[in-house]
């Protein structure tokens, strides 16, 4: 086993994780992770220079691990893979804190060109290694003590749980009350938390989560507006509309229009498979 540098490969198809340990495994250390919890397990257990990170997980979005990944763990460096390659995934993953972006199929050549450069920078920086775990101010309150690192799955999990648990409610009215029960916070507590941790509010959050999720129905069905709206926990097309614009820029009707001719590959395209060139 290569030594390095430490890389976590997460990724929920067994192929592209078996086939990226085939790769990397002569140079580096590797190891993987099949879900978004499973890796916050491995990067609490062991500190990791980097992670190939996918941006779709089956229990959270790869870009909101990646928000996870940046508040505790800053030090580590991050690169986004996607099978749905577009500028706009590359822009969201850059400016969450991902270091590159990768668009699969992966050239292999490419991959060790971009890790090599990423670790140079990495490991240059010794006394960062030591200290992987950053506790994000907020969430230890005036005066209080730093908390040690094994505490990180603690103060990061409720968290965790409460985006998993809005990923998978977003068709339902989700309020704070609701999430911070779900997470086994008091309100007061979550709040503060999440802020923390995500860098955004719950409610600008949740209509960020909603939108995100419209486009990503708008750009690989065939549903109409009308569909979309209530399954993305919106009332009514108008109040849905002005947020769509508010955060996009233009409404969802233009912005379908804008992806005509140029739709990313169908998630279940066997090309996903082929990882490496």
């Amino acid at each position: 086993m290569g030594s390095a540098g430490t890389i976590l490969v997460v990724d929920d198809d067994a192929g592209v994780r078996e086939a990226l340990t085939a790769a990397l495994a002569l140079r580096y250390a590797v190891q993987t992770a099949a879900t978004a919890s499973a890796a916050l397990d491995s990067l609490s257990a062991h500190p990791f220079d980097l992670i190939l990170l996918d941006h779709r997980l089956p229990d959270l979005a790869g870009t909101t691990l990646l928000q996870i990944i940046k508040r505790f763990f800053p030090s580590t460096l991050v690169i986004l893979m996607t099978g749905f390659g577009s500028e706009e995934v590359a822009i969201e993953a850059l400016r969450g804190g991902a270091r590159d972006y990768l668009r699969k199929p992966i050239d292999c050549r490419q991959l060790y060109a971009r890790i090599e450069a990423l670790l140079a920078i990495r490991l240059a920086e010794p006394a960062r290694r030591h200290h992987p775990y950053v506790q994000p101010p907020d969430l230890a309150g005036p005066g209080a003590t730093p908390a040690p690192a094994a505490q990180t799955p603690d103060r990061a999990r409720a968290i965790f749980k409460a985006l998993r648990y809005v990923d998978a409610h977003l068709d339902s009215v989700l309020s704070l009350s609701v999430v911070a029960r779900a997470a086994g916070m008091s309100k007061f507590h979550f709040c503060r938390r999440f802020k923390a941790c995500t860098g955004l509010h719950f409610r600008e959050y949740l209509l960020r989560r909603r939108i995100a999720r419209a486009k990503e129905l708008l750009k690989t069905t065939g549903q109409t507006i009308t569909d979309i709206f209530p399954e993305v926990g919106f009332k009514d097309m108008s109040h849905f509309g002005r947020v769509f614009k508010k955060l996009e820029g233009q409404p969802p009707s233009e912005f379908r229009r804008s992806l005509r001719g140029r739709l990313p590959r169908d998630p279940a395209d066997p090309g996903r498979k082929n990882l490496l060139n």
